[in-house]
């Protein structure tokens, strides 16, 4: 009877598999992802826990990418290997990952040109095939120097150096090494004919250009043993301006010039991600690259549960690698086995005015651990980023040393729990008044115009003050050292406050902005400041680590659009070229938060036109989220009022619970638990 009933029901992902050596209870792989929390590239003792809560017994773990040198390195803070320092740090991590059954392999890379003379010792130039800088990528091509052409004598020093950080990985204790070949970086540099210019033997024809790759391959298996060595390749990928003319004879050739090693396995990211986290329709497939390859092949790239049980039934792969998904679900296989709904609902931001002398107070470590579940995401309060940012009582800062402290605790408290948490950081603009601004001056806006009515009487609001032109790049600064003290304070990204009326917002909507230079008149103009401020942001932090919300439909606080659709397409299009974190999108029908009105818009034509994550917030109940993540409308949905009133609102969703119903009254009062924390859970109700 127990066999008959397994038989219909066996999930091809939940099978076991035999790579190599290494017995796999599962064929759920956890993808490499850059973290940038190894600060001064030494892992840190936090990554423990990051990886141990992914990891399950017979479990592949794959590393974030981590360098093999002094030169390879080109985001802040990612990890390396080459140090004694280095490898000691690593083998708390892997030894907490193996106390649980796991199975964990060291992804080692050299970002090769895509880096800048900030990030080479002694300032040199950064190291490539070629000596032409990338002309695009999510964190802007100004972060990019020139690189410097390898002499060819100069290569086999480089082939050393990931020899070496595969022996340290060895020693470190992982379970083999994953060699990174994949999205730009520097062995595909060699290998991609739209970067390699070289004409020596190892530029020039497709044997030539794979030549580099293949030495470190070869190396590499004679240190630690091919059965220890897997291999990362992206041939149809075109990240950081690395195409190729011919991907599948690019792919073709390395998966039969690898046969002959023995590798433990090849992953492939699949051809659709052209750009990761942007699936695009291809007429291209994996499944010739898995046919000429004589191992274990690992798929991977914006895979779901669906997909992957067709990947391995089908024989298009023996494993399938989730990076996202299994970041947001660190029990992710046991989610996959009783097909329990994925963390897809986010804590929207809530101003809440219990942050007395605009410092965040104790009393929000509970509120926010109350809310935190292992792998979900909470977007903090609105948090100004500067003294003239202010406009409601007791709102948090984060412009000061003070503030920054204060925000510590709360976030370690959400990390304890397996949480991620983003900072909203805004600046109200107009919406203010004198009381509220250093030295009693005139609140800042896009205009001189006050709102004239909306929730606040408009006698609370002083007459702004138009700032001039030259003022605005301070006001981009203000946000960008904001995002840098939100990092400081141990957030994982930040969220740039672009809706309801306030200061961007302001400059945004043409109901409001007036002004004849720049930054006024068109649409272009009116969304300049804005983008400025999400440029500078991602140079500072990394755009992996920023989020943007915005309302075009919305008119809060007199801050309407004659246009909302092409606002909204507008900035959708806008923001593709950095790669955000994700846009977080209020739905039309919140023309003011906590009004649903009839509309005949839609946030769908925004989420077609945004290649990343896209939140959907406005007035949901359960049975709309699930609507929305069912129907692609939506990655995520954020809740507002009904998780600020049912602290455990993912478990209720899960167990299909009743909900506590909120008090309005209670929403901006200033009790440290009235309203705030005292919500009872489902076990009090």
């Amino acid at each position: 009877m127990a066999a008959m009933a397994a038989a219909p029901t066996e999930q091809p992902l939940l099978t076991p598999y035999q790579m190599g050596k290494f017995s796999l209870s599962h064929r759920v792989v956890l993808a490499p992802l850059t973290r940038q929390r190894s600060y001064g590239n030494v892992p840190q003792p936090h990554a423990i826990l990051y990886y141990s809560q992914r990891t399950t017994k017979g479990g592949l773990l794959i590393s974030e990418a981590t360098g093999v040198s002094d030169t390879a390195q080109g985001y802040p803070d990612t990890p390396g290997i080459w140090t004694k320092e280095q490898v000691e740090a690593w083998k708390p991590i892997v030894n907490a990952v193996h106390e649980k059954g796991g199975i964990f392999f060291c992804q080692i890379w050299h970002a090769g040109r895509v880096s800048n003379y900030g990030f080479q010792p002694n300032g040199q130039s950064p190291i490539s095939s070629t000596d032409k800088p990338p002309t695009s990528d999510p964190l802007g091509a100004s972060e990019f120097s020139p690189p410097r052409r390898l002499r060819t004598e100069e290569i086999p020093q480089i082939v050393n150096d990931l020899r070496l950080a595969a022996m340290n990985a060895i020693e470190a204790g992982f379970d083999g090494i994953e060699i990174h070949g994949a999205h730009g970086y520097l062995l595909d540099q060699f290998m991609k004919d739209m970067v390699n210019d070289r004409g020596d033997e190892y530029g020039g024809s497709l044997e030539n250009r794979c030549r580099f790759a293949l030495e470190v391959v070869e190396a590499i298996c004679q240190e630690i043993g091919a059965d220890k060595v897997g291999i990362r390749l992206s041939p149809f990928a075109d990240y950081l301006d690395s195409g190729d003319s011919d991907p599948k004879a690019l792919g073709l050739y390395m998966m039969k010039a690898l046969n002959k090693y023995g590798l433990a396995y090849a992953h492939l990211v699949e051809p659709r991600m052209v750009t990761p986290g942007d699936p695009s329709e291809t007429p291209h497939s994996l499944f010739p690259l898995r046919k000429a390859f004589e191992g274990t092949f690992i798929a991977a790239g914006g895979y779901s549960k669906e997909d992957g049980d067709r990947a391995i039934a089908e024989g298009h792969a023996d494993l399938v690698a989730f990076g996202r998904l299994f970041l947001a679900n660190p029990d992710l296989p046991r989610r996959f086995e009783l097909d329990a709904a994925l963390n897809k609902v986010v804590l929207a931001p809530l101003t809440r005015q219990r942050s007395y002398g605009n410092v965040p107070q104790p009393h929000a470590i509970l509120y926010y651990s109350q809310r935190t579940t292992k792998g979900g995401l909470l977007i903090s309060e609105a948090t100004g980023v500067s003294d003239t940012a202010q406009g409601y009582p007791d709102t948090p800062g984060i412009w000061t040393k003070e503030q920054i402290e204060a925000w510590k605790p709360i976030v370690n408290a959400v990390h304890e729990k397996g949480g991620m948490f983003f900072c909203q950081i805004w600046h109200v603009g107009r919406i203010s008044n004198t009381g509220f601004q250093p030295n009693g001056q005139s609140p800042i806006s896009s205009t001189d115009k006050p709102p004239r009515s909306n929730q606040l009487d408009a006698s609370e609001f002083s007459p702004p003050r138009r700032l001039k032109a030259e003022e605005i790049p301070e006001i981009v600064d203000h946000f960008r050292l904001a995002a840098r003290n939100a990092i400081e304070a141990g957030f994982d990204g930040v969220e740039i406050h672009g809706a309801h009326g306030y200061l961007l917002d302001q400059f945004m909507k043409d109901n409001v902005n007036d002004r004849t230079d720049q930054y006024g008149g068109s649409l272009e103009n009116r969304c300049r400041c804005v983008l400025e401020i999400v440029e500078a942001i991602c140079q500072e932090i990394g755009a992996d680590k920023v989020g943007i919300r915005l309302s075009p439909f919305a008119d809060y606080l007199d801050s309407g659009d004659s246009d909302p659709e092409a606002l909204g397409f507008y900035m959708m299009k806008a923001l593709n070229k950095y790669g955000l974190a994700y846009a977080h999108i209020v739905e039309p029908r919140m023309v003011t938060p906590g009004e649903r009105s009839e509309t005949p818009h839609s946030l769908f034509p925004f989420r077609k036109a945004f290649k990343g994550t896209f939140i959907a917030v406005g007035g949901y109940t359960k049975e709309d989220g699930n609507k929305a993540i069912a129907e692609g409308y939506a990655d995520l949905v954020a809740f507002g009022r009904l998780f600020l009133a049912n602290p455990d609102l993912p478990r209720r969703f899960e167990l299909d619970a009743p909900l506590n119903k909120y008090n309005r009254s209670t929403f901006s009062i200033s009790d440290p638990a009235i309203g705030y924390t005292d919500y009872p859970f489902l076990e009090e109700a």
